[in-house]
């Protein structure tokens, strides 16, 4: 699981100092027997090197060229790519184009299902829960390396997005 940067290369300056959760939480939601990689890329870089059976990239509109060339390039590799977030909520005819599959708005209500279907070579173009239950939203998975060094704090959820339809 990627959070790109739209400035590869540059790392994300002492200012900023909360972490990413939203791809910590979609961990969470993955069974158990999926090994799971979390890059943010203002922190660590990406190895390509390693070849993933899927990846899903988390994609602000900031980070969309970005979020676009990492998912070409790892489906040239031969990966299936997720594509999630505001940028592909809001414009998933565009994502698609891609994407293996484009998750629109929040992934609780879906991520089930994209791992099934994943499962089964079955995955759908479009994944979308119009109002998932986000009360029974996970943790976000602690276990994977946050830089201390940047961050001083722990991220904590306290709410989502936007109240209001779109």
């Amino acid at each position: 699981m990627i959070s790109p940067s739209n400035k590869p290369g540059r790392k994300v300056l002492k200012a900023i100092r909360t972490p990413q959760l939203g791809l910590h939480i979609i961990a969470s939601l993955t069974p158990e027997d999926i090994a799971v990689t979390v890059v943010d890329e203002q922190i660590g870089e990406i190895d390509f090197s390693l070849d993933f059976d899927l990846v899903g990239i988390s994609c602000m509109t900031a980070t969309a060229n970005r979020s676009y060339q990492l998912a070409d390039r790892y489906r040239q590799k031969g990966s299936k790519v997720v594509l999630g977030g505001i940028h592909p909520t809001i414009l998933p005819e565009e994502a698609i184009q891609h994407a293996d599959a484009v998750v629109i708005g929040e992934a609780e209500g879906c991520w089930a299902d994209v791992i099934a279907d994943f499962r089964n070579n079955r995955l759908r173009r479009f994944y979308h829960v119009p109002a998932p239950d986000l009360s029974r939203s996970p943790s976000p998975r602690r276990d994977f390396r946050i830089d201390k060094a940047l961050f001083d704090c722990v991220g904590l959820v306290t709410t989502r997005g936007c109240p209001y339809a779109f």
